[in-house]
């Protein structure tokens, strides 16, 4: 009876783990195309002081 419950940990972890991932892509993931981490308007991006609107003013 304990090598049942055993197993059954055994299997579940295993599934587990492969529905996560760590075993490579996950199946929720499959076909998907690789996400760019790169941002769209790069040259509209500036750096400095924040700007305030008019209702942050008052």
């Amino acid at each position: 009876m304990r090598l049942l419950l055993l197993l059954i940990v055994v299997v579940n972890l295993g599934l587990f783990a492969f529905g996560r991932g760590f075993f490579g892509v996950p199946p929720s993931e499959a076909g998907r195309a690789g996400t760019l981490f790169s941002p769209l308007n790069a040259e509209r991006v500036v750096l400095g002081e924040p700007v305030l609107s008019a209702h942050d003013r008052s």
